[in-house]
């Protein structure tokens, strides 16, 4: 129930009657019609637009055909009360009393169903936050959670099937810089060891925290070896790191539906499954990729590496798919993440990105173009 669509349809269905019987000319559907909600300054209810786009088929001015159209809306709209027309050519509406008082028992009936439209029900997946598990949330996040959110339960709203989605960047350096950072404040509480000075370490307070939490889970005998221990102490460093993250998100009312942690997609080695399908497609070759715009540095080393053809659909430049030392790019693990979106047959795949990731979408849409 929307007052403004249910008379952009009535109002179209009477135009096409009038059509039909020779009193106005009009090309295909109409597309530009327009029931709205007029200006603050004016006191009508709705106002429509149609006569400024009929004046151009009928070769005569808006006003014209305004006058001539306010006649057949207070003949075949009843619960038209008043109407005026507005330069160029608008045409303002008031309802009758009578009409409000329907219209106002019609939403009570709805309830909390109002403004829903259940007509088209399609899959959504709406992957939002998605920041990296070596922290808690800053405000940038929160702006993404909350917007993410909110679409998500609008189209839930309106009987859409949505599934609200974070994607765990859990591989690569960041995680190995997170990790020896919680195993050295954990040797700095047991050991009195000083926490080392490394740009590449975390030094949040958090990180003490969760440092703690490990020690007193008493889950580990013994911390004299990092390497012996690593794998483990990832794990519960990030189920600690995904823990705060929720607790997070929890204070904003907002719960997420599904995981899916980028470890396990190469765990079950999706990158090279997902890379090796767009090298049967052809978009994927090996090649050397010029220097970054801008990149005038000696740094630069041309080098032969795979090569994602994204310009092909539409990328500004082809992609990277391999690091120097031919492990996977974090585009890479991107493409196999939205290979498995693709693979769950949603209709719409929604990613809410920071500000920082702008960068990101043009590449991501020609990823998922080339995947589906």
């Amino acid at each position: 129930m929307n007052l403004l669509k249910d008379y952009q349809s009535k109002i179209l269905d009477l135009l096409n009657k009038l059509k039909k019987n020779n009193l106005i000319d009009f090309s295909d559907d109409l597309n530009e019609l327009i029931v709205e909600i007029p200006p603050k300054n004016n006191n009508a209810d709705i106002s429509c637009n149609a006569a400024m786009i009929l004046a151009k088929f009928n070769k005569k001015s808006p006003i014209e055909i305004a006058t001539f159209l306010k006649k057949e809306f207070l003949d075949n709209f009843t619960e038209f009360k008043i109407i005026s027309i507005a330069k160029p050519g608008f045409i303002n509406i008031n309802f009758s009393e009578n009409f409000w008082k329907k219209y106002l028992q019609e939403i009570l009936k709805l309830n909390n169903d109002y403004g829903s439209e259940r007509k088209i029900t399609k899959k959504y997946n709406i992957e939002f936050v998605s920041a990296n598990p070596t922290g808690p949330l800053h405000v940038g996040h929160c702006r993404g959670a909350i917007l993410g959110d909110v679409i998500s339960n609008l189209l839930k709203f309106n009987g859409h099937n949505v599934l609200k989605e974070y994607y765990v960047n859990d591989y690569g350096n960041q995680i190995n810089s997170f990790v020896d950072s919680v195993y050295f404040r954990i040797l700095e509480i047991i050991n009195k060891q000083k926490f080392p000075i490394n740009k590449n370490l975390y030094p949040g307070d958090y990180i003490i925290d969760i440092a703690k939490e490990i020690i007193n889970d008493k889950k580990f005998k013994d911390f004299t070896s990092l390497k012996k221990i690593y794998q483990k102490l990832t794990s519960e460093s990030l189920l600690l790191s995904i823990k705060l993250i929720k607790k997070n998100l929890q204070m904003l009312g907002i719960k997420h539906d599904n995981f899916v942690y980028e470890s396990d997609l190469v765990k079950n080695k999706l990158v090279d499954k997902t890379v090796e399908e767009l090298k049967k497609k052809k978009f994927v070759y090996e090649g050397k990729l010029k220097p970054p715009k801008g990149d005038l540095t000696s740094e630069w080393k041309s080098r032969s590496q795979l090569i994602f053809n994204s310009t092909k659909f539409g990328d500004d430049v082809d992609r990277a798919l391999q690091k120097e030392d031919r492990t996977w790019t974090y585009f890479a693990g991107d493409i196999a993440y939205h290979a498995h979106k693709v693979n769950r047959k949603f209709d719409y795949l929604v990613n809410i990105l920071g500000a920082d990731h702008a960068g990101y979408i043009k590449r991501i849409q020609a990823a998922v173009k080339a995947l589906s």
